[in-house]
């Protein structure tokens, strides 16, 4: 099941600033569901794999730091 991104285009162009808006958006969506995964596995005793799900949340969450920082960089010049 392949479920595409209907990407925004100005002119027939890639729309940069709304594709990097998507990707953070899915980066976070992601993460919040990591967390959340983590949680109910820790709660229902499975503690490795629940710290396994918080530690991929985290790394997540550093990916939207990351791709922040180069959306920022790239829309300023």
């Amino acid at each position: 099941m392949t479920n595409r991104l209907p990407y925004e285009t100005s002119g027939g162009a890639l729309s940069e600033s709304i594709t990097y808006s998507q990707l953070v958006e899915h980066l976070r969506l992601g993460s919040e569901a990591a967390y959340a995964l983590g949680h109910y596995k820790k709660s229902n005793d499975d503690d490795v794999v629940g710290q396994g799900f918080l530690a991929i949340g985290q790394l997540l969450e550093r990916a939207v730091t990351q791709v922040t920082q180069l959306a920022t960089k790239g829309i300023r010049q």
